[in-house]
């Protein structure tokens, strides 16, 4: 019953629906089919953009409520970038360019130069911060911005100014985009720069409205009831998907591929659910990141790989994020769980990258590791699971329970249990030191090339064993090398 009424909605909305092509979009790749598109969407209706190549030089903004139908290409034109020719200081809202011919009101822009700040994360070699809004009139070769700029910008700096718009921009409830189709980001011909500051009041750092697929962005209220279904996104010069402020919303079986950052992104977001994603070859940094704010998320079935930093990661001080039955493989950093309060289940790391587990009132239940494990959080349990290296490659360690910082985010490593743990394929099986307190390995099994457990002398009062199966087993003939 309950697919039959699916499928009634589904043709109820498919019935209602417009096509971008009724509003003279053509989809050859080569026209501007932004107005066309955004005329189709200013209507309200659902809309479909068919098979095809539409190329867009403006970010497109859904309404409230409306499904948006990909089943071509919406591909982000290649960036107008023009030098700045004449020096300008924060607090103005103009610069001069050579040719401000191929700008337009309401477009979305950049300013970088050399002078401002080098990104980090997985490369070293692009520049981040300068300013990033909206054209709000043009007078001859000067670009006036709607709000004024935060950073001077010099001529010897080689300051320039760069389209550099996402695909959609949703500031309003309710908008679901799916299908079949794709978001074309088209890094290779962007304006390479990591947009900074929002030229808003109160700035925001890198998560901006330009140079995602999706962004989905509130100033004010959280925006609930969004739902990104089915579609690939794919080399993107900020992040793929961003979810900033959203609440109660989902991204389900997206497929996210080499944005330069980060392919999926949230923060300040709640009650969400990643289910089914795969998100894979960001150039600079991860495949699913939860950057702050964020609470009782639910990340289900992702597959993350081969990402420049991290396959997924929960930072500090959010609470109850829910993970279960992950892939991460092949990322410097596989996964890392600094929240409190949250839980990872069935969870599979592989390949080059190990695993951290931080925060405070976290819980593991059978994670598969086929690297090695840091554990540092208080009131931690650990439990079962298997970590392994290969018989090729062994660990050097397989498991390590050490705070190797002073960085106030990271717990206390106090009150950490681990039970019913595998240990194999490590030259040593677990690592305690530095500053601990009341740590208890329970029933584990624990087999060592050469030592099951190194302990410091100065951590041996708060260790606690009970139950352990320990061994020491010959390396198989033929191993190369550690991890």
């Amino acid at each position: 019953m309950k697919s039959w009424f699916y499928a009634v909605f589904l043709f109820a909305s498919s019935a209602h629906a417009v096509s971008v092509a009724e509003f003279g979009a053509k989809g050859d790749g080569r026209a501007d089919d932004t107005r066309a598109i955004q005329k189709a969407l200013d209507t309200g209706k659902n809309v479909v953009i068919p098979e095809g190549v539409f190329r867009i030089t403006n970010a497109l903004q859904p309404k409230a409520g409306q499904v948006i139908e990909i089943e071509g290409t919406v591909k982000v034109s290649d960036s107008n970038i023009q030098a700045v020719v004449a020096d300008v200081t924060a607090g103005q809202n103009a610069v001069t360019v050579a040719d401000a011919s191929g700008y337009y009101t309401g477009q979305w822009v950049t300013l970088g130069a050399d002078s401002l700040r080098i990104q980090g994360g997985g490369k070293k070699d692009r520049r981040e911060g300068g300013d990033c809004g909206r054209i709000a009139s043009i007078e001859g070769n000067t670009v006036r911005f709607e709000l004024p700029l935060k950073h001077d910008y010099k001529v010897a700096d080689k300051a320039r100014l760069g389209t550099q718009c996402s695909a959609f921009l949703i500031t309003v409830p309710g908008v679901r985009i799916h299908g079949t189709g794709v978001i074309d980001g088209n890094k290779k011909k962007q304006f390479d720069f990591a947009p900074g500051d929002m030229t808003t009041p109160k700035s925001r750092g890198e998560e901006t409205r330009a140079g995602c697929g999706i962004s989905v962005d509130s100033l004010t209220d959280p925006l609930t009831s969004l739902s990104i279904e089915g579609i690939t996104i794919r080399d993107c010069i900020l992040h793929n998907l961003s979810f900033y402020r959203v609440h109660h919303s989902r991204i389900d079986r997206v497929t996210c591929i080499g944005a330069h950052d980060k392919n999926i992104l949230l923060r300040l977001s709640e009650y969400c659910q990643l289910t089914a994603n795969q998100c894979r070859d960001s150039d600079y940094e991860d495949g699913i990141i939860l950057y702050s704010g964020n609470h009782h998320c639910v990340l289900q079935g992702n597959i993350c790989t081969n990402n420049a930093r991290l396959g997924i990661g929960v930072n500090a001080f959010q609470e109850g994020i829910v993970l279960s039955g992950n892939i991460c493989r092949d990322n410097p950093a596989n996964l890392s769980l600094r929240g409190d309060f949250c839980s990872s289940t069935g969870d599979f790391c592989g390949g080059k990258g190990g695993v951290r587990i931080e925060g405070r009132g976290n819980q593991v239940t059978n994670l598969v590791a086929v690297n090695s494990v840091t554990l540092c959080g208080t009131d931690m349990n650990y439990i079962g699971g298997i970590i392994s290296g290969t018989a090729e490659e062994p660990l050097q360690i397989g498991m390590e329970v050490w705070r190797n910082t002073t960085d106030y985010r990271t717990a206390l490593i106090d009150g950490v249990r681990i039970r019913g743990v595998t240990i194999k394929n490590a030259k040593t099986a677990v690592s305690v030191k530095g500053t601990i307190k009341d740590v208890r390995f329970i029933e584990n099994r624990i087999e060592a090339l050469k030592q099951p457990f190194v302990i410091e002398d100065a951590c041996k009062d708060q260790v606690t064993m009970e139950r352990n199966e320990t061994s020491v087993v010959k390396a198989k003939q033929g191993s190369v090398g550690t991890r």
